[in-house]
């Protein structure tokens, strides 16, 4: 199991056997709701949408799929990355907009319409996305990269314009957490900080 994504009372873990497990938590044997199949390769990215009608899956595919809750098939497949897809991230202020952000050969953050299952705009962030992560409070994106700039960046969106690029880490900034009111993130890399 690589990645694991809550939503509520249940959970969702995606792994190497390329499967979606989703369970509920309440139940003592931790019951399976239901087993996600559609990726050909790894599980690697999981985010369940705000109001917790859909999950989107990354893999190391090169694939992004959209599922609804309640489905044991995938709601669309989007094929545009080159490269791995970890970074997953729902909008709170545009319902059913969707980023992923691609690894090293691919370097960019798309952009979906999960209603009308179109591709908007990508940005090409010249590294590998490692996060993705909407802010609550403000419409911003923050990403975090590896290979080989390993920077955080702050993106006004729809915009796309470039708010901040923060440096420091020396490895791959691989782990990104926001603090509840929006206004603060925390991250960690291969560089021990």
């Amino acid at each position: 199991i690589g990645v694991c994504a809550w939503n509520g009372n249940t959970i969702a873990s995606g792994s190497r056997d390329k499967s979606i497990l989703v369970r509920d938590i309440r139940v003592s044997d931790y019951s399976l709701i239901s087993s996600l199949k559609g990726h050909k390769q790894e599980v690697c990215g999981l985010k369940w949408s705000c109001d917790g009608q859909f999950i989107a899956s990354g893999g190391n595919d090169n694939k992004v799929f959209v599922w609804t809750s309640h489905s044991k098939t995938p709601l669309t497949k989007f094929n545009d990355h080159t490269a791995a897809v970890k970074a997953l991230s729902w909008s709170p202020h545009q319902h059913g907009i969707l980023a992923s952000g691609g690894g090293t050969a691919d370097r960019s953050i798309r952009f979906w319409d999960t209603k009308s299952l179109t591709a908007l705009e990508s940005i090409d962030t010249g590294s590998q996305v490692c996060n993705l992560m909407f802010s609550n409070n403000s419409n911003e994106l923050v990403s975090t990269h590896g290979y080989s700039l390993n920077q955080i960046i702050v993106w006004k969106y729809p915009t796309k314009q470039k708010l901040a690029t923060l440096t420091g880490h020396s490895f791959r900034v691989l782990y990104l957490a926001m603090n509840p009111d929006g206004q603060n993130i925390v991250t960690g890399a291969g560089d021990e900080t």
